[in-house]
């Protein structure tokens, strides 16, 4: 792949970074264009933008550290050292963390200023799924969360000495599972943003069917994964646990509103 799209001695331009701003700005883009629907001041939507992206990052970083903890060193205080390597604060992010920050700071911010947060998240919900896909494709440049061995015809060989694909998957046919998690989260906006736009269902359930669909496709494509992501539950990943846990949550969710709307 092309971990870099300009790579020279005084310049270098990451393909991953190149897809994530496009992703925050084609994201950006869908909100602005609907959220008059819903009568959101725009200060509101703007601020909730913003720094939903700020705490969506820190909450990221900080469960890409906390899950790899253990290999920043060899005792808690060399550990504590190597955290705030700069190696170690430009590696990696986790999107379940970076989902749980903008989501707790959205819930806080909504109640602060006394807004719906369900029905700002029915907005955000597309747009999230539509921005993960083009950000997967960022992944898929730089050779992160890439799958293992296939011999199936679309298996991908990653072979540039920049790519951050694990050495034992270099050179050989691998899943794309970047790719799969792409075309899934891209199917998943369509259908959400037909779905928005029709006003057929109650406030929250368009964030829900986000978070269960989401979760069901990443609980899937996590078989298909062969780069380290910490430590196995079960035999489950931690994105596999965090997605049943997601799943169950919503379920449970629209059967206790719909008890309450009964």
């Amino acid at each position: 792949m092309h971990p870099y799209l300009i790579n020279t001695e005084f310049f270098k331009l990451p393909s991953y970074g190149v897809a994530m701003a496009t992703a925050y700005v084609l994201a950006y883009l869908w909100i602005m264009k609907n959220f008059r629907k819903e009568y959101f001041d725009k200060k509101f939507i703007e601020n909730s933008i913003f720094y939903s992206i700020i705490f969506g990052i820190l909450g990221a970083k900080f469960f890409y550290l906390a899950t790899f903890w253990s290999s920043f060193g060899f005792d808690f205080y060399s550990r504590l050292k190597g955290l705030f390597s700069l190696d170690n604060l430009k590696a990696g992010f986790v999107f379940y963390g970076g989902f749980i920050g903008a989501l707790s700071f959205l819930i806080y911010y909504c109640r602060l200023k006394k807004v719906s947060f369900l029905k700002l998240a029915d907005l955000f919900a597309p747009a999230l799924a539509l921005g993960h896909s083009i950000g997967r494709i960022g992944c898929f440049m730089a050779g992160c969360c890439h799958g293992g061995h296939t011999d199936m015809p679309w298996g991908v060989v990653f072979s540039s000495p920049y790519c951050q694909t694990d050495p034992h998957y270099m050179g050989i046919p691998i899943h794309p599972t970047q790719i799969y998690e792409s075309v899934g989260n891209i199917v998943i906006f369509f259908i959400l943003n037909h779905l928005y736009k029709k006003k057929i269902f109650k406030d929250g359930h368009i964030f829900l069917l986000y978070a269960m669909s989401y979760s069901f496709l990443r609980f899937i494509n996590e078989f298909f994964r062969a780069d380290n992501r910490g430590a196995f539950i079960y035999g489950f990943s931690q994105a596999q646990v965090i997605s049943l846990i997601v799943i169950i949550a919503s379920l449970l969710f629209l059967v206790l509103k719909g008890r309450k709307n009964a």
